[in-house]
């Protein structure tokens, strides 16, 4: 699984893209990805068919699921996501499941402050590409693949004069204590330098699973995370959604 594309302000007030490309379809970059034997944790009946756009649209953040203090505006397409995708498996050495997608859908981006929260769904034609994108949720190269990308595409889109200073992503398989659906989780720091100034940019994935389906929920903020207690609300609704396909 993955994320579809994080967007963080640095100190000098630009726009950065950062991408956190995980396991399956992160970024969708890894929610799109599979390749090892991990059996996946969800279960879902062998009648289930692929969930349509509409459902799909049902499953990802909804306006209702937040305070109104957050302020949603449209999904807008990265037109560098295919490229990223294609890094991303080469590095991990998974098998592509894009082929496989029969629909996707992103919630709104919702934004507080330097804040943001956003998801996505989609759904697979069968069972094995979900399972597949799961057991890549283990591998050791993870981790490491996530912040070559992330490294990567923030590099492209800082300020003149702004520099990395470290980045640093940590995948988890399992629900941390959310729901059982909840196949894995994310965590993400990148400190960057710019105009005399070091600031943090804090990111959090939340990789779920359904009937032939798979969503995540992706957090950035700027300074310190978003808050958990919203970050486990909000995972907690796409997971109920997801789980009844």
């Amino acid at each position: 699984m993955g994320s579809k594309g994080l967007h963080c302000v640095c100190a000098a007030g630009c726009s950065v893209a950062v991408l956190a490309a995980c396991g399956s379809s992160s970024s969708k970059t890894t929610s799109t990805v599979g390749g090892s034997s991990t059996p996946s944790s969800s279960s879902p009946a062998a009648s289930a068919s692929p969930a349509s756009l509409s459902r799909l649209q049902k499953i990802v953040l909804q306006p209702a699921d937040l305070p109104t203090t957050w302020k949603g505006t449209p999904y807008q397409a990265d037109p560098s996501e295919a490229a990223d995708h294609a890094a991303f498996v080469k590095c991990l050495g998974v098998r592509n499941t894009d082929a496989d997608k029969v629909a996707e859908a992103d919630s709104q981006a919702f934004a507080l402050g330097d804040a943001s929260i956003s998801s996505s769904a989609t759904s697979y034609r069968s069972q094995s590409d979900v399972d597949a994108d799961v057991a890549a949720l283990h591998s050791p190269q993870l981790s490491p693949c996530e912040e070559q990308l992330v490294t990567k595409r923030l590099a492209t889109s800082l300020p003149a004069g702004a520099t990395i200073e470290s980045a640093s992503i940590k995948i988890t398989p399992g629900s941390a204590g959310g729901p059982a659906n909840v196949v894995a989780t994310g965590t993400g720091a990148i400190k960057v330098s710019a105009s005399g100034q070091q600031v943090g940019i804090y990111l959090t994935v939340a990789f779920i699973t359904g009937p032939l389906i798979e969503a995540e929920v992706e957090t950035e903020n700027v300074g310190t995370p978003v808050s958990s207690s919203l970050v486990e609300s909000l995972v907690a609704a796409v997971a109920s959604r997801a789980a009844e396909g």
